[in-house]
């Protein structure tokens, strides 16, 4: 007891002494647009010239300087293309803290005209927590989606399918302004390929969250931020765009904001068109140790469509100086539809390993289906004080998402030997219902300038409905489309199936943030109960429920230091999971896919992952340099198995999901980010990493599914050039590439893509146009190979490039500063027009 008394004396005269010290803080903005300016180097002098600490603003434009001396010292800010700035400083032992609430930096006329260029801003910045991406100069996603938006993100990548994964792994979280906002893994892909890029400000990717945040996905969250501005006055754009697959988008979006009220409204219409592909070439033989006998070969040709409407909307009322009342709405209608040709060889091999063919399935497919999402939010802060360090946040919001469709299939089969051929006709309708509650009561306290404190609860409440049933009709002679109501169709009491899905979450989790001169502390803990309930019910109303609950803790640790004022590193570890989604508890069979039958499994548990991360940061004036390195051992992996069966008398393959193993990653992440003269922004980023995932041998619906322990080292590269070229003319040019990599039961073939941007701005930046190619080279494409005892599968899919034709027109006020609510300071904080303090004495105030 004694040890831990004096433990805590000790601490306490820690923190006591060093907040003894003198302490220089404050926030650089650009002066013409009010935006923090990061990476500004600051450096303090004392009266004999001599450095006396310094370093570099951080992503919100913010510095602070510690362990000052009593006396006199000059502040110095300087940035390339910005006007030098200085400020006389005094530290007394009655003021040892001088605050700038704002230092205005404006734009050096003399040195743009001499390069004769104009400036963007950074798109990538870094923070001890995550990498901040702003997205408004990343021409390749004009006139595109969120999706398209988010295969330029470095480390984050994009199939086909609209599956998304971050450093090669897909338990990842996608949030759209901090929460869930209804995301599943059923349907995020479908909304994220609505959403349009233009009404994205940033992305943030958080790759090992602490436990002020959920602890769902391993490889951590994606957070996309939804642009709100405050600048004076109303202000707005509206954008149309085409591309060469004939799809089409409009949209605008204007917003106002004063000392008492902000508010905000996008709307837009995306019509999409795609072209692709995909092929399958499976194998069989009676037993491992035989020659393969029999295969199933198929290649087919997608047409997709789809069309909708997104809109948002907002206010935010200003009820005092220090509360906040938010209303704020989203909404996206939509539909989809596709019309896919796929044709089926079935046939054996002979004694020389030749395929002989004996039928074909040509199978015509028809998909058509409605979104509906709708998001409603409400939320409150109160400050407590005047700088919004101590506050309180509450929220609570609802999430609607109804997707019904249906398909229909078309199945023509000839027989090559003496048999007739058969005709057959499907229409098979399903429509998934899925409500989302969510609420969260958040408070801060940053107690001093070396303590904070947080804490909260969030909880989160899902329903799914999701009927599906079947409707056939064979014909003597060739099957005709039929009308969905007609008569000749007859359920089939087999594909009939109706999911239900309810899950509860409450967690509980609080922070600490302690700061002992250069070094820093983080700690937390997430207490986190669930509950998940599922039922699947056939045709007959018979039910396969299974329900479990769990409780588990989510501790995290983050240790800082700083080496010097402009370099630091960071270890931390969190622990994390990964839970099944509702697909993959779900026991139905779907035959969607004639080469392949899938069903979920309702016995899946979750996966649970050890993340411990080290990383170091440095910057230079117009460069920075992060490297990070991760382990992360995972147990009951959740991954899907393959194995041979036989449906209808014929060899098939099935797909399911499994806890299957354990497996380790560990991995190496390099970020360069350079700027060289204004001209050119170089982003790289080099990821590497090993995986393992251990061998593992099961029963599946009394077959033995095997996998063998694999292992493989894989790496993935990213470059992102921007140049700025006279005439106000941007162009830009992202390079991809992903080696082979392993996946359960086999490995996925190495990829690789180029796409190019063309931007051209007119009258001030009031319209911009932009040109962009996805794709350059037809690259992007995604192959895997997987094998087991007694069958090999070789499956690739693709899409077509695309070429996109963006106008956007800026409107309104777009340059005026928010004017200050009665009581605060006015422009500039104290700062006159050329940048000069008129406080006076010690250049800076509380």
């Amino acid at each position: 007891m004694n040890k831990l008394v004096y433990t805590l004396l000790f601490f306490i005269g820690v923190a006591l002494n060093v907040q003894a010290q003198g302490v220089v803080r404050g926030k650089v903005l650009d002066k013409q647009n009010d935006e923090a300016l990061q990476f500004v180097t600051v450096r303090l002098t004392d009266s004999a010239g001599k450095l006396a600490g310094g370093g570099m603003t951080d992503v919100k434009g913010a510095f602070n300087i510690q362990g000052l001396k009593d006396g006199n010292y000059t502040l110095q800010i300087s940035l390339v293309g910005y006007k030098d700035v200085k400020r006389a400083v005094q530290i007394t032992p009655q003021k040892r803290t001088v605050h700038f609430n704002a230092i205005y930096m404006a734009e050096d006329q003399k040195m743009l005209k001499e390069v004769q260029v104009t400036g963007q801003r950074s798109q990538m910045k870094l923070e001890v927590d995550r990498k901040t991406f702003t997205v408004d100069e990343v021409l390749a996603a004009a006139g595109g989606s969120v999706s398209d938006l988010l295969e330029n993100i470095p480390s984050v990548e994009v199939t086909t399918d609209g599956e998304i994964s971050l450093r090669g792994n897909s338990s990842v979280e996608v949030w759209i302004n901090g929460k869930s906002s209804g995301l599943t893994s059923d349907n995020r892909a479908e909304i994220l390929q609505q959403i349009p890029a233009e009404s994205i400000e940033r992305i943030e990717v958080i790759d090992n969250p602490s436990a002020k945040y959920s602890p769902e996905g391993t490889a951590g969250i994606i957070n996309i931020i939804l642009k709100r501005d405050r600048r004076a006055g109303y202000y707005g754009s509206v954008q149309t765009g085409v591309n060469n697959q004939k799809g089409w988008n409009v949209g605008g979006n204007i917003n106002y904001s004063s000392k008492w009220v902000d508010a905000y409204a996008n709307l837009g219409y995306r019509k999409r068109k795609g072209n692709g592909g995909n092929m399958s070439d499976q194998r069989y033989r009676a037993n491992e140790s035989s020659p393969f006998n029999s295969y199933q070969y198929s290649e087919g040709e997608n047409n997709n469509n789809g069309g909708g409407l997104f809109a948002r909307a907002g206010l935010t009322f200003h009820l005092s100086d220090d509360d906040d009342l938010s209303l704020a709405g989203m909404t996206m209608q939509g539909n989809r539809s596709n019309d896919n040709l796929t044709t089926y060889e079935y046939g054996s091999f002979d004694a020389a390993g030749n395929k002989t063919p004996d039928r074909q399935l040509n199978r015509q497919t028809w998909g058509d289906g409605k979104n509906h999402m709708y998001n409603v939010e409400l939320s409150f802060t109160h400050k407590f004080n005047e700088s919004g360090t101590h506050k309180l946040d509450a929220m609570v919001s609802f999430n609607k998402w109804n997707g019904d469709g249906s398909n229909e299939y078309l199945n023509d089969t000839t027989y090559l030997g003496t048999m007739a051929s058969t005709y057959s006709y499907q229409y098979r309708p399903m429509d998934m219902n899925n409500r989302h509650w969510e609420t969260r009561l958040d408070y801060e306290n940053q107690i001093n300038e070396n303590f904070k404190i947080e804490a909260g609860y969030e909880g989160r409440f899902s329903h799914e409905n999701t009927p599906q049933s079947s409707y056939e009709y064979a014909a003597a002679g060739q099957a005709q489309r039929l009308a969905t109501d007609d008569p000749l169709l007859k359920e089939d009491p087999y594909f009939y199936n109706r999911f239900i899905y309810d899950s509860d979450i409450h967690a509980l989790y609080a922070t600490a943030n302690m700061k002992f001169g250069k070094f820093g502390v983080m700690a937390g803990l997430r207490g986190e109960y669930w509950k998940v309930d599922t039922k699947s019910i056939d045709y007959y109303q018979n039910e396969s429920p299974f329900k479990k609950d769990y409780f588990e803790l989510f501790p995290s640790v983050f240790l800082n230091y700083e080496l010097t004022p402009t370099s630091q590193i960071q270890l931390n570890v969190t622990r994390r999971l990964r839970r099944p989604w509702g697909g993959q508890l779900n026991s139905f069979k779907n035959t969607r896919d004639a080469s392949m039958i899938e069903f979920g499994n309702p016995e899946l548990t979750p996966e649970f992952t050890n993340a411990f991360s080290l990383n170091y940061l440095k910057t230079w004036t117009n460069h920075t340099l992060s490297l990070g390195t991760y382990y992360r051992p995972t147990t009951d992996v959740m991954q899907r198995i393959r194995y041979q069966g036989l449906y209808e008398g014929q060899n098939v393959m099935y797909m399911t999901n499994l806890n299957v193993a354990k497996s380790q990653s560990a991995g190496a992440e390099l970020i360069l980010k350079d700027k060289f003269l204004r001209i050119l922004d170089l982003t790289t980023t080099l990821n590497a990493y090993y995986y393992k995932l251990d061998g593992f041998s099961t029963i599946v619906e009394n077959q033995t599914v095997t996998g063998e322990g694999n292992e493989n080292f894989a790496w993935d590269a990213r470059v992102l050039a921007s140049v700025i070229l006279p005439y106000s003319i941007s162009v830009q040019a992202t390079g991809n590439y992903r080696s082979r990599s392993v996946i359960t039961q086999g490995h996925r073939k190495a990829n690789g893509s180029l796409d190019l941007g063309l931007r051209k701005t007119f009258l001030n930046k009031t319209f911009a146009l932009a040109l962009n190619w996805r794709d350059v080279f037809n690259t992007r494409k995604f192959e895997n190979y997987t094998e087991g005892p007694t069958f090999w599968r070789h499956q690739k899919n693709y899409r077509d490039p695309r070429i996109n034709l963006q106008l956007t027109w800026n409107f309104g006020n777009m340059t005026k500063k928010k004017p200050e609510r009665e009581g605060e300071e006015g422009h500039g904080n104290g700062l006159d027009e050329d940048n000069n303090n008129t406080f006076g004495g010690g250049g800076g105030f509380e």
